[in-house]
């Protein structure tokens, strides 16, 4: 395993279509959440409403850290990338805005112009809008052995 550059990590964060949101709850009990997300300028934003237990659990404990991983079809390539920090509310209108309109183009990039309806009514003043204010960023990945090269003489 080696770890990855910036560009690397940010190549992997914008083309990620799921990543996991980790939390724990105050006696420890750690949950998980899959969710899409934007990555915007060094911030990790999801639409995520606090409800049900992620609400509990959020409401109690900010402390969050949210995982990508990417990998080949023979498990010979892996990477993941690992994001610590604390999740806040995006009050900005304007914030708000930008992201819904970057994190837009990033799926419709992704999906090939299909665009499910999911969000796409809802005033951007009712956006259950947070992001993760980030305290550590690193990433790692293995790469396929390269073949040992032989220099056979006749």
């Amino acid at each position: 395993m080696i770890d990855m550059t910036p560009s690397e990590i940010e190549e992997m964060l914008n083309e990620a279509r799921i990543g996991r949101l980790c939390m724990a709850a105050p006696d420890g009990r750690p949950y998980v959440l899959p969710l899409p997300f934007c990555w915007y300028d060094g911030t990790l934003y999801l639409r995520l409403p606090l409800s049900g237990r992620k609400g509990m659990i959020l409401v109690q404990n900010d402390r969050v850290c949210f995982e990508v991983d990417s990998f080949s079809e023979m498990m010979d390539q892996y990477a993941s990338v690992l994001i610590e920090g604390r999740l806040a509310e995006v009050t900005d209108l304007r914030e708000r805005r930008q992201v819904k309109a970057l994190n837009e183009e990033k799926y419709l990039r992704l999906r090939n112009g299909y665009r499910p309806g999911h969000g796409r009514i809802t005033p951007i003043e009712a956006l259950p809008m947070r992001k993760i204010i980030v305290e550590q960023v690193s990433g790692r990945m293995k790469q396929r052995e390269q073949a040992a090269v032989l220099d056979y003489h006749i």
